[in-house]
């Protein structure tokens, strides 16, 4: 395949920035396109690492266990040292019976804003916090480092460079961490559902769920399964040519899981999505296995990037 076929031109505006990254202070000028290259390069392996490392720590994210609430809050901590004050749990009530044993429950999505120059459009940013492990009591341990600590862990990556850099976004961005996704997709049917019943005009959805895994490290190229829905080709198409752009992905499409995951109920409300996966099978998902010793966060990183970029290009 020819790759340079997907190049994406953007608007040929030009951007004055004051670059802030790292203590250093500089104005320059630059193209939408270079501008949204810029940003993506940010993007941190080691922090994308770091953030699952925390989360498996844990010990469990299991959606029923006891320290749910704990988890949420430490998250929504998380969000507000990234300088996401206003960042704050979004709770709706779960009842799920399993294995005859009624669980009546509290779930909380953690839901952070940037706000924009303009205030009539949003873009979603999401991916579910919390995991499960067969074999073992989940209640207990289900470290749940690929599924999906490595999700969120992209979540924040984004929220840390869009901060970092005082980019101020042409639209709402809202950074939403899923609760109990592996129970039902609930935390995000509750969320585009409240969304659509508020009439929230939400431009687009990416959502990121298994995202560092690959079967053989030493042999590239590695491939990008990207996740569209009828209405989200035109975005997909986008994310593509930002693999080349912004990447050494090869992305590629699969829509046989576009149900399987916190995009679908978006789509399901009208608005678009895509679901950002890995494409390699990982013989420890839902199992205690699942811990950073199975993460590439080199893979990762560069998944990242491409979210990252779409992100941005749509927010200039």
């Amino acid at each position: 395949m020819n790759r340079r076929k997907n190049r994406l031109y953007l608007p040929l505006l030009v951007i004055v920035l004051v670059v802030a990254f790292a203590g250093c202070q500089k104005e320059r000028e630059m193209t939408g396109e270079e501008y949204v290259s810029y940003l993506a390069g940010h993007v941190s392996s080691d922090k994308l690492e770091s953030n699952v490392r925390w989360l498996e720590n844990m010990g469990t994210r299991f959606a029923l266990a006891d320290n749910r609430r704990e988890v949420a809050e430490q998250i929504r901590k998380r969000f507000v040292s990234l300088g996401y004050g206003s960042a704050t749990l979004d709770s709706f009530y779960l009842e799920k019976t399993i294995q005859g044993i009624t669980y009546s429950t509290w779930q909380y999505n953690v839901v952070a804003t940037i706000y924009g120059r303009e205030h009539d459009s949003i873009s979603v940013v999401g991916a579910h916090y919390d995991s499960y492990a067969s074999g073992v009591n989940p209640f207990v341990t289900a470290p749940g480092a690929n599924d999906n600590a490595s999700g969120l862990a992209a979540v924040m990556e984004i929220a840390r460079i869009i901060k970092g850099s005082r980019f101020v976004p042409k639209y709402d961005i809202t950074f939403v961490a899923f609760a109990a996704e592996e129970l039902g997709l609930h935390g995000s049917r509750y969320q585009a559902g409240k969304s659509a019943t508020e009439g929230d005009k939400i431009m687009m959805m990416i959502n990121h769920d298994m995202i560092s895994y690959v079967a053989d490290p030493e042999t590239k190229p590695w491939y990008l399964k990207i996740i569209h829905y009828d209405n989200s080709a035109g975005l997909r198409d986008q994310a593509a040519a930002f693999c080349d752009q912004n990447s050494e992905l090869i992305p590629y499409s699969d829509n046989t899981s576009n149900q399987r995951s916190d995009s679908y109920p978006y789509f399901l409300n009208g608005y678009k999505a895509l679901f950002f996966h890995q494409s390699d099978y990982e013989s420890t998902y839902h199992t205690s296995g699942d811990r950073v010793s199975v993460c590439n966060f080199e893979y990762a990183g560069e998944v990242v990037r491409v979210s990252c970029s779409l992100l941005i290009s749509k927010n200039l």
